[in-house]
């Protein structure tokens, strides 16, 4: 069996999910969380990595974090393995702390970040220890909905590049779009996960791979036909107005669902920037491209009868694209 593709390298952006040893509550009481996040903190002044968001559950932890520097795995050794001291100096805990390794995600920035950092301020939500994210204490979510001031190891500013808009707006929208995973029971993409080790578009995914240096053979990785190409903007353009059987995609009420069909794949499948896709969707800002595609997964999510017929439609413009 192909097994995981191990990707780090400097820059990258990782969903790190590591469970205690045979699912045990490693996170027993609120002094032992509150130690993790001190040294989650160190970890951020001591590699200079970027946490994102994070969510401290009782047998496992969620982390999104980015490692400018790279050393992914020398970054988690020294956290888990102070954590696991803490619970031997303090709690007389004998054995093994985590179950085996951590696992990683490589995730694009772009599209992704929103998605993921959802997931992860559901998790208390979805395991039912409270009804609402803002309730829970031990995620980062508390100051993503500005009830507390953030800690400056805490980076937040990837909102306003989603949003593109003051803190305090976008706050309003990052809430709203939490609330719309609650109503429509959000999961993890993972239908969208490639070799188990990477999560984003087509071309991102490909870039991925030419700068992994493993040595091995491509036929060794797992789901490599994800790999072998990517979908053009130019060609996506010409098959979203085939469908909508219309000679371009114009500005306005009238460019309507195809604008927002455009923008919604052209986010998921190409590697274009927000500028570039705006030039083609009817000559829209970047921040008007940010906005669009949050509000069309929002509506998605409440909607489960116009989530179908969008995947239908979605899917019909995706088959007339050449790979």
């Amino acid at each position: 069996m192909a097994r995981p593709l191990r990707v780090e390298h400097e820059g990258a952006i990782y969903h790190i999910l590591s469970r205690g040893n045979k699912a045990e509550f490693i996170f027993q009481d609120d002094a032992g969380k509150e130690y993790f996040l001190q040294v989650l903190e160190k970890a951020a002044q001591r590699f200079g990595i970027e946490v994102y968001c994070y969510c401290i559950m009782g047998n496992h932890y969620h982390l999104l974090i980015g490692v400018p520097l790279g050393m992914l795995s020398r970054v988690l050794h020294v956290i888990q393995s102070s954590f696991g001291s803490y619970l031997r100096r303090e709690q007389k805990w004998i054995g093994h702390v985590f179950a085996g390794r951590y696992k990683s995600l490589c995730v694009e920035k772009q599209g992704y970040l929103l998605e993921l950092s959802r997931y992860i301020h559901l998790n208390p939500v979805r395991a039912g220890i409270v009804k609402k994210p803002e309730e829970y204490s031990w995620s980062s979510y508390r100051f993503y909905a500005g009830k507390e001031k953030r800690p400056e190891w805490l980076k937040m500013e990837w909102l306003l590049q989603e949003y593109g808009k003051t803190l305090r707006i976008a706050q309003r929208e990052y809430r709203e779009f939490i609330e719309a995973g609650i109503k429509s029971s959000v999961s993890f993409p993972v239908d969208r996960v490639v070799g188990q080790a990477v999560l984003g578009r087509k071309e991102f995914i490909r870039e991925v791979v030419k700068g992994i240096r493993t040595g091995k053979e491509l036929k060794e990785v797992t789901s490599k036909r994800f790999f072998s190409k990517a979908d053009n903007l130019d060609e996506l353009y010409r098959a979203v107005c085939r469908h909508y059987q219309i000679s371009e995609i114009v500005k306005g009420s009238e460019g309507g669902r195809s604008r927002d069909m455009f923008v919604y794949l052209a986010k998921r499948q190409t590697a274009a920037l927000n500028s570039e896709i705006g030039q083609k969707a009817g000559g829209i800002t970047f921040s008007a491209v940010a906005h669009r595609y949050s509000r069309t997964v929002r509506k998605m999510d409440q909607d489960g009868e116009a989530l179908r017929q969008w995947e239908k439609e979605a899917e019909d413009i995706l088959s007339r694209v050449k790979g």
